[in-house]
């Protein structure tokens, strides 16, 4: 089972989160949930989705960082 890994505003850093099983973007936020039930919230919105590579792109707004 591959899961999606998340990373913000390039590939070439390091995900943010791994082994994504859920992701909701809500009032501007994309809210990612682990398949182990690891929550993570980043302002911002999607840039890409890479299906084949189980990965997600994500873009911070506002200035705040990932909780």
């Amino acid at each position: 089972m591959c899961l999606a890994k998340a990373y913000v505003s390039t590939w070439d850093d390091e995900p943010v989160l791994q082994d994504i099983a859920y992701m909701r973007l809500h009032d501007g936020k994309v809210e990612l949930e682990t398949l182990f039930g690891e929550e993570k919230v980043v302002p911002g919105g999607v840039i890409e989705v890479d299906f084949a590579a189980s990965r997600i792109l994500l873009k911070k707004h506002g200035g705040q960082e990932a909780k």
